[in-house]
């Protein structure tokens, strides 16, 4: 078919087409100046009529004599346009934020009212010298707004003059909105003073206190920062924690206030300078210079950027303390770089011994030597282990062989989740690799694949990096609840401590028998929490060789349980041995596994466990108060009940004395038992530095308010020492059988007052 004929047959089409196109082209061409129909019935409440932020090519603010101008930079690779702003000649990076909300302020801005021409004065409007003036340029468009003076309603509004190409409005805004759009010009300037995003930054060159280094993105891809020469640890891998500080750290490095360039002079005392690489290499390096206390700030410090241009601002000092750290700081002495929610496969081999294990939900699954699911808090006290591992020392590189690394003991190998720095997202995998060599006296030399270091890690921790039975393992050992416990038995030495669960859930003392003793409610029940269920810090050893104390125990805990859902009544005993980081070194009886406890288990378990209510009285209840002294030079102090308050014999008006003792022994609750028996020397007690007597009331309160001798109390103030950290007093009640600790902050009233 010819093309006449096409023509022909489709003429009517053609010419339909012809018309819409040529109608497109002028409203592109000659009217996209204009404000359309629909755009001025959609926003006739609008401040500005026509808005089209994308044609937007030029944004002028003006305040006073001060003014900044807005332009578009060119697009980038990724065709990204970014603002900048020029003030008093100079160019600079826009504050993306508030230009974003200018923008979006005139955008949606409403006005009041409309003002009739005619009743307008201009003059008195103070529109002929304007407050504040916006000048917004798009191709064929230009849009001026010019903030006068106030308007009679509401409270605060203002009339601004608006001019849109020929047309031209008078209205009235309100006060917030003026606030809005009379911003200041120099607060379009970003106050960011690193040339570069930290990300974009390929290498970071410190000069500081003590001395020069430098940190580099890797180039094979990998993650993280690395040592860079002139450091000494050049090549070696970057702490992790200290990075991501050091980039957060620059990630704020934003001027509080700017500097001239002559006053950043004056000021400026270098003390760390910055060379800043970024990963474009068509760009030049950054340059900051960091020191000298700002002008009329002094908790502010310079901040000098002298390339790839010059400002300068102030910063808060703690940025510079962040910069001063020295090379040390960096050193990555941990095994593994991932986080143990970015871990989702880890391998262990030795020999012919393997385990594998994978993420499964919120669970892992197993994959050798056994095919099995894996309760999420396994697998998580399994990685906890591994990402606990920290060098205490490093190796030279150059002897390998002789640390068993050549060919390696063992290898662990980490897959974890890196994320993509592909702009079409998604994710990579982070593969991490140790090789482990033999052990050297208490440590274990590791080999870092990934950087060639040879971590000295201790030999305990070492363990985890082992295929064993015990790496899989439940941290829970004692599976019961703390509603199962019979009995508890506690021996430490030749000191025994024997509780009996009672039928309304309290303790009794069978053992150490004396007078008076009883088991303390807050203490058995401290130590059956923490016992019941018993999940342990992490597994170390499948059996003790000897290094872990357990040949000796330090103490035994006998823990009889009754009947459960799953299990029949049964005694189960723990064994604990020597302390370790952490805790302390214990096993099952029975059970060859060797684990590390918490240390509050040892620390519940290791003290009396005896009654601390015995010095706790109702003060409504205290008829007589009697204070006598060792000194016998020096009179008891008495204290009788008159009315409702205690008073001194002999000096009733000090009610605030009579206050302060009345206080202190309504709260003589001590921190706990120390001994039993009688009082030992060195508590002080034979004889004590002050004797208590507390004569009170009886029970029947429906009789008159009279001493009843039966219930006479005896407090025995003695020596002072320290316990468990705290400054105390050794005390006795008379009848009980054994000595107290009570802190000091709550005898020294009473003290004071015998004395």
């Amino acid at each position: 078919m010819s093309f006449a004929t096409i023509a022909k047959k489709h003429a009517t089409t053609l010419v339909l087409c012809a018309l819409a196109i040529g109608a497109g082209a002028y409203v592109f061409v000659v009217d996209r100046g204009s404000v359309t129909t629909e755009e001025a019935a959609q926003r006739k409440k609008n401040v500005v009529l026509a808005w089209r932020p994308d044609e937007i090519t030029e944004v002028v603010v003006e305040q006073g004599a001060s003014s900044a101008k807005l332009t578009r930079t060119p697009p980038d690779a990724l065709g990204q346009r970014f603002w900048e702003v020029t003030i008093g000649g100079e160019r600079f990076p826009a504050e993306a934020q508030v230009v974003d909300q200018l923008l979006g302020t005139l955008e949606f801005a409403t006005h009041e009212r409309v003002l009739a021409p005619d009743s307008v004065d201009r003059a008195a409007s103070g529109l002929d010298a304007p407050r504040a003036r916006v000048v917004v340029t798009a191709p064929g468009r230009s849009t001026s707004l010019a903030i006068g003076g106030p308007a009679p309603t509401p409270a605060g509004a203002a009339i601004v003059e608006v001019h849109e190409g020929d047309r031209a409005s008078f209205q009235v805004i309100t006060k917030e909105l003026v606030t809005a759009l009379a911003i200041d010009p120099s607060s379009l300037r970003s106050r960011d003073l690193l040339p570069y995003p930290p990300s974009e930054i390929t290498r970071f060159g410190i000069e500081g206190p003590s001395g020069m280094y430098a940190l580099a993105r890797p180039t094979d891809g990998s993650d993280g920062l690395r040592f860079d020469v002139p450091a000494k640890e050049a090549g070696h891998r970057a702490s992790r924690a200290a990075t991501d500080e050091l980039e957060s750290t620059l990630s704020r490095m934003r001027a509080e206030a700017f500097l001239s360039d002559e006053a950043a002079r004056r000021a400026s005392t270098p003390t760390v300078t910055l060379t800043l690489t970024p990963k474009d290499t068509t760009k030049p390096k950054g340059i900051l210079v960091l020191g000298g206390a700002c002008p009329d700030k002094p908790d502010l410090v310079v901040a000098l950027q002298t390339a790839p241009t010059r400002a300068a601002g102030c910063v808060p000092t703690s940025i510079l303390d962040a910069l001063e750290k020295p090379e040390s700081t960096f050193v990555d002495r941990n095994a593994f770089f991932a986080t143990i929610d970015e871990i989702h496969e880890v391998t262990l081999t030795a020999g012919d011994r393997r385990i594998e294990l994978a993420r499964k939900g919120t669970g892992f699954h197993e994959r050798a030597p056994e095919d099995r699911d894996i309760e999420g808090d396994t697998g998580r006290l399994f990685l906890e282990s591994l990402l606990a591992l920290r060098a205490k020392d490093f190796h030279a590189l150059d002897d390998r062989a002789s640390l068993g690394l050549d060919p390696p003991q063992g290898k662990v190998r980490i897959v974890s989740v890196l994320p993509s720095r592909n702009p079409d997202g998604g994710d990579d995998d982070r593969i991490e690799e140790l090789h482990v060599g033999k052990l050297q006296g208490d440590i274990v030399p590791v080999l870092r694949v990934s950087d060639s270091a040879i971590l000295a890690i201790p030999a305990d921790r070492a363990r985890a990096l082992f295929p064993s039975t015990i790496t899989l393992r439940s941290p829970t050992v004692i599976d019961a609840p703390q509603t199962s416990l019979r009995a508890l038995r506690i021996t430490e030495g030749d000191r025994v401590q024997h509780l009996e669960r009672t039928a309304e859930g309290g303790f009794a003392l069978k053992e150490p028998r004396g007078k008076n003793l009883a088991a303390d409610l807050g203490f058995g029940t401290e130590l059956a929490t923490s016992l019941l269920p018993l999940r342990v810090e992490r597994f170390v050893a499948e059996r003790d060789d000897g290094s872990f104390g357990l040949a000796k125990p330090r103490l035994v805990i006998e823990l009889d349980l009754g009947a459960g859902s799953d299990a029949g009544a049964r005694t189960v005993r723990l064994l604990i041995g020597a302390p370790t980081t952490g805790g302390s070194f214990a096993r099952i009886d029975g059970d060859d596994a060797v684990f590390v406890i918490d240390a509050k288990i040892e620390t519940a378990a290791g003290k009396w466990l005896l009654d601390r209510s015995i010095f706790t009285l109702d003060v409504a209840e205290i008829q007589k108060v009697t204070l006598t002294s060792s000194d016998r030079r020096k009179p008891p102090l008495v204290l009788d009940r008159v009315g409702d308050a205690l008073r001194i014999q002999g000096d009733e008006t000090a009610t605030a004395k009579a206050a302060a003792i009345r206080d202190a022994l309504a709260d003589l609750v001590p921190e706990g038992a120390v001994s039993v028996g009688p009082p030992r020397k060195e508590e002080g007690l034979a004889p004590p530095a002050v004797v208590i007597t507390i004569e009170r009331r009886g029970l029947d309160p429906d009789a008159p308010p009279a001493i009843d001798p039966q219930r006479t109390l005896r407090i025995s103030l003695g020596a002072g020492d320290a316990f468990r950290g705290t400054n105390i007093t050794y005390a006795r009640r008379d009848g009980v059988d054994a000595t107290y600790a009570i802190a000091q902050a709550k005898t020294r009233v009473l003290l004071d007052a015998a004395r």
